[in-house]
């Protein structure tokens, strides 16, 4: 009878090795991605197309950033809170972005202005200046209202315009956007904003430039 019992436990082991190899297998196959880094930021959606005028009236499209990583906000000067923050936020990440040599060449910001009535170019250049905003690597971009509130919608974010002339917008609404126009990011923006995680995330792109989805 041991003899028997043995026999059956050699017979099934084949069986119990096949089984846990098919598991390691796949195992395998689902930590492939992360591995390969591929997973590492997942494709959100396309970057919509846009053309847009900045402060002096130059045409900024898209293609222009082709081969560049994007930070992008969308603001409006009279904001009290969230924006200004945000915009001092990403005024730090520039003064990292510089030290590595980066800004401007490999990673580029644009801001749009939903407010054109009030955020005249003047006002935008105060506005940039105050803030600590370099022209050389971030666009201020200045189009009508109409224009910026449809890119924003394609981007699947809010803007609406109150009696007061106030607006109200989504807080989750700063898109980083990869070198072959992919929205790979979309972040909460103000005090909420993470830029320890935003600057991983901007390294991350930057170091796969060339192996990018």
């Amino acid at each position: 009878m041991s003899s028997n019992g043995n026999s059956k436990i050699s017979s099934s082991r084949p069986y119990w090795i096949a089984l846990l190899v098919l598991v390691l297998l796949f195992g395998a196959y689902l930590l492939m991605p992360l591995i390969s880094g591929k997973g590492r930021l997942p494709v959100v959606m396309p970057s919509p197309a846009f053309s847009m005028p900045d402060l002096d009236g130059n045409t900024i499209t898209q293609t222009q950033y082709d081969g560049k990583i994007r930070l992008m906000s969308f603001i409006f000067t009279r904001c009290p809170d969230i924006c200004p923050v945000t915009t001092a936020n990403m005024v730090e990440l520039q003064r990292k972005l510089q030290e590595k040599g980066w800004f401007g060449s490999k990673v580029a910001f644009l801001s749009a202005t939903f407010d054109p009535d009030n955020d005249t170019p003047e006002v935008l250049r105060g506005y940039a200046e105050r803030m600590g905003i370099d022209s050389s690597g971030w666009t201020l971009l200045r189009p009508q209202q109409e224009e910026t509130i449809r890119l924003a919608e394609q981007y699947g974010l809010s803007i609406q315009k109150l009696d007061d002339d106030q607006y109200i917008h989504s807080v989750t609404s700063l898109l980083l956007i990869d070198d072959q126009q992919q929205v790979r990011m979309i972040y909460k923006m103000g005090e909420e904003m993470d830029n320890e995680q935003v600057m991983q995330d901007i390294t991350y792109l930057v170091d796969n430039l060339s192996k990018n989805e």
